[in-house]
């Protein structure tokens, strides 16, 4: 019975495997074009965009998990059904439900996984992903310099740019100024100690110096630093002058090439992690619905708990469904019960998401729109894979799929008779 389990595994895993890397590169890739995108006009290393990608794969896990799992058993039935390696298993006695006792172990780990994912990792990435994305946008240098206008964002530098081109990496007619103070300002106080009343006296005020710099050059390239995505103006042959506070010394050098670390652009740091329920971990929203938190709308809060639940909950009942699916004769088409599970559970997901809207905008309660779908989905499915297991070679969905069948056939032929394929 063991080397039949693996068996059974092995024929689930592959198409699970299959699916959730076609599933993730998919969706990896469709994100990386639209990151591509945002970085087109403002720059940036390739590792930030490969940690950004890194940061989603736990929300597209969680994603492609369950739809690759039911895929798999779905495709792994069909085959054993269509090379009658199912009636022989049922044939020596194994009932479907034994039959499903590795396919339900699996489901049980998937279940675990998937909600550690949306429980635990998912809200620590998903702000991380957004702390990025402000940091992408805010650091922006056209989204701070303005062309024949002066700027004070970059640590106090005053900053005027004639002309901007390249998607804001060209610049030129480049005119910077920064002063840099040294000495203490502020007056310090002493006690005398030969003086019995102790009264304090006060020390002279150390002189504080200025140091005006002004660069300028006709152009300069924009580069972005890998490690902290700081701005970094390269200028190519200016001049940078150099003059104290009181016009008494001075200094000028001629420059080839110089480099100049511009901090970024960030006018409030981005906010901590928990302002909104979707970054809050399951234990987090827990406490946060029991204590009333403030800032937290108890209808927002209650749709989370209960859309991760629910979400967590029904990968271990997609072997109910996909098993029995799957039982098809060779005279039934196997294509539309693949197309329609996927549908279904498709389907299923877009009412779950849904469900979740209308929870946290009060219009309804987690019941009937989180609760009762997933009811409406297990119920079914346990009924089916009971139909199907009570008596052997009983397809409760032949009848429905071979009419769906017959109807998809004469459809295709009226087709071809319309553009001339086929005579009657």
């Amino acid at each position: 019975m063991r080397l039949i389990d693996l068996y059974i595994l092995k024929r689930v895993s592959w198409p699970l495997v299959a699916s959730i890397a076609i599933a993730m590169s998919g969706l990896l890739m469709e994100r990386l074009i639209r990151l591509l995108d945002l970085f087109a006009n403002r720059g940036g290393p390739l590792s930030l965009i490969m940690k950004m990608l890194g940061y989603l794969v736990p929300h597209y896990l969680a994603v492609a998990i369950p739809a690759a799992f039911f895929v798999g058993i779905l495709y792994a039935s069909l085959r054993l059904s269509s090379d009658s390696e199912l009636d022989a298993l049922r044939a020596t006695g194994m009932s479907l439900g034994r039959i499903l006792v590795p396919i339900a172990s699996m489901a049980c780990v998937l279940t675990v996984i998937c909600a550690i994912l949306l429980g635990f990792l998912q809200p620590y990435t998903r702000y991380a992903y957004r702390a990025l994305v402000y940091l992408i946008t805010e650091t922006s240098w056209n989204s701070a310099i303005e062309r024949g206008a002066f700027f004070n964002g970059f640590g106090g530098k005053t900053i005027l740019i004639g002309d901007i081109a390249a998607g804001g990496h060209q610049l030129s007619q480049i005119f910077i100024k920064d002063s840099d103070s040294k000495g203490d300002d502020n007056a310090s106080t002493e006690s005398d100690p030969t003086d019995g009343s102790g009264s304090t006296s006060n020390a002279p005020a150390a002189k504080s110096s200025t140091t005006h710099t002004i660069i300028t050059a006709p152009t300069g390239d924009l580069t972005n630093d890998p490690r902290d995505f700081s701005v970094v103006l390269k200028m190519m042959n200016g001049y940078r002058v150099e003059i104290s506070d009181d016009g008494a010394t001075s200094r000028s050098i001629k420059f080839d090439e110089s480099s100049l670390p511009l901090e970024a652009v960030s006018p409030t740091p981005f906010r901590q992690r928990g302002d909104k329920e979707s970054e809050m971990t399951f234990v987090e929203l827990l406490k946060s619905y029991r204590s009333h938190a403030a800032g937290l709308e108890p209808d927002e809060l209650l749709a989370e708990i209960n859309y991760r639940i629910v979400r967590s909950l029904s990968v271990l009942f997609l072997p109910f469904l996909a098993l029995p699916l799957g039982l098809s004769s060779r005279r039934s088409p196997r294509n539309i019960r693949l197309l329609a599970g996927i549908v279904f559970l498709i389907t299923y997901y877009q009412v779950l998401e849904f469900g979740s809207n209308l929870v946290q905008h009060g219009k309804l309660s987690s019941f009937v729109a989180l609760w009762l779908p997933f009811f409406l989905f297990a119920a079914p499915s346990l009924w089916l894979f009971h139909a199907a297991n009570r008596r052997v070679g009983q397809d409760p969905l032949a009848q429905f799929f071979e009419a769906v069948g017959d109807r998809c056939g004469d459809v295709v032929r009226r087709g071809r008779r319309l553009i001339g394929l086929e005579t009657r």
